[in-house]
């Protein structure tokens, strides 16, 4: 209860409040905060919270999470998954089966949105519903989950990538309560004044410089700063290297251009040669401190084929890298490879998630196009991205 934050989202909770929505800053202690509240509701105030995540791995992590704090929590799974060594050191329970794991008093069910949609509630009904990466979520998500619980918490990060929605939207345009929505926007606009709202505007992963640049250009709402220790990736000669440099590379082959694919494989081998230090302390990178951040499914491919021989490097898109931390990326900027603007590469939040992975530094790889392109196109996206991109390139 030393943390003052975590302790008025739990009194707002505690003293009933029925929409209590937490909108954080990127490597503010999302997780964190939804562990330790989902445990002190639990062991403190004798509730039952039932806590959503999006992905399952998302609610792996909250479960080992609080293997480490509390003894009533379990993690929902298939009978299946039930069975393999994966889980080892986690409590579960099967899906067709979901029960309490205390028949009075507190205790935390853990699972995925999917998941939770197949628990009856009136055996699964819990007092508090915390979603976790709510803005993740749609509102049809949220709405479909409102029979579990009275009491909702929403938990996330606001400028991450808006969820992706397969069907056709067109009915709803122009409407904040679509159900194709993020749930916690869609919430506000519908029951704002009966919200409770608290910001995390700290960030534990960024450096000083990228919590500036992030904050201006894409949390004009909630400016964030940085209370990250010193933490850097050194060269060999000992000279620290920037938060963000920008490497321009020529494309003629669009986004999968090979050119485009091998600087950044390159760029990982290099970073192979450097220190990550951290509190006073350096050591060599190696592949678990790396992680490469890309806009598609077929160049993370090709990067992963390019450095197949270097183990434990975390490879893949902005989509799926949401809420990953390393200390050195290696990104690829959404436009590079591109010859006319595309709504999907100047998305704000595919931006906003590529470019906040890193702890110590980050490696931008873009095509000296881009500029050009951004600032002869007139929509206001497009605006947009050219000034969060010519921010990050006086950064270097």
């Amino acid at each position: 209860m030393a943390d003052p934050m975590l302790a008025r989202i739990l009194l707002a909770v505690w003293s009933g409040d029925p929409l209590c929505v937490t909108p954080a800053a990127p490597g503010s202690g999302k997780t964190r905060l939804a562990t330790l509240l989902a445990a002190a509701l639990a062991h403190r105030a004798g509730l039952r919270v039932a806590v959503a995540a999006q992905t399952r791995e998302q609610a792996l992590e909250l479960a080992r999470r609080m293997s480490t704090i509390s003894d009533r929590y379990a993690l929902i799974v298939s009978a299946a998954t039930a069975k393999t060594g994966y889980l080892k050191g986690v409590r579960t329970v099967t899906g067709s089966r979901v029960r309490w794991s205390h028949p009075t008093g507190g205790a935390v069910l853990i699972g995925t949105a999917a998941r939770w949609l197949y628990v009856d509630p009136s055996v699964g009904a819990a007092d508090v519903l915390l979603i976790d990466e709510a803005w993740q979520a749609t509102y049809a998500d949220a709405g479909a989950l409102g029979a579990l619980a009275r009491q909702v918490v929403l938990v996330g990060d606001s400028g991450q990538i808006a969820p992706v929605v397969t069907g056709s939207t067109a009915r709803w345009e122009g409407r904040a309560t679509g159900p194709h929505q993020s749930a916690p926007a869609a919430l506000l606009a519908a029951h704002g004044s009966a919200a409770t709202v608290h910001e995390l505007t700290n960030s534990w992963r960024l450096g000083p410089k990228t919590c500036a640049v992030l904050s201006e250009h894409f949390y004009p709402q909630m400016p964030f700063t940085s209370r990250r220790p010193d933490e850097a990736v050194t060269t060999d000669t000992g000279k620290d290297l920037s938060e963000i440099v920008c490497l321009p590379v020529k494309s003629r082959n669009g986004p999968t251009d090979p050119v485009l694919m091998e600087a950044v494989a390159d760029r990982v081998r290099e970073l192979l040669n450097y220190q990550y230090r951290r509190g006073g302390q350096g050591a060599a990178l190696s592949g678990q401190d790396i992680a490469v951040v890309v806009p598609h499914v077929a160049q993370a491919g090709a990067v992963r084929a390019l450095l197949s021989d270097i183990d434990g490097v975390m490879i893949g898109t902005s989509n799926g890298l949401q809420g990953q931390e390393r200390p050195a990326v290696v990104a690829l900027h959404p436009m590079a490879g591109y010859r006319q603007v595309q709504s999907f590469a100047v998305d704000p939040g595919r931006t906003c998630v590529t470019l906040s992975r890193h702890r110590g530094h980050m490696t931008l790889v873009t095509d000296p196009a881009t500029v050009g392109l951004l600032a002869a196109d007139d929509d206001p996206m497009s605006g947009a991205a050219l000034n969060a991109l010519e921010a990050v390139m006086g950064m270097g």
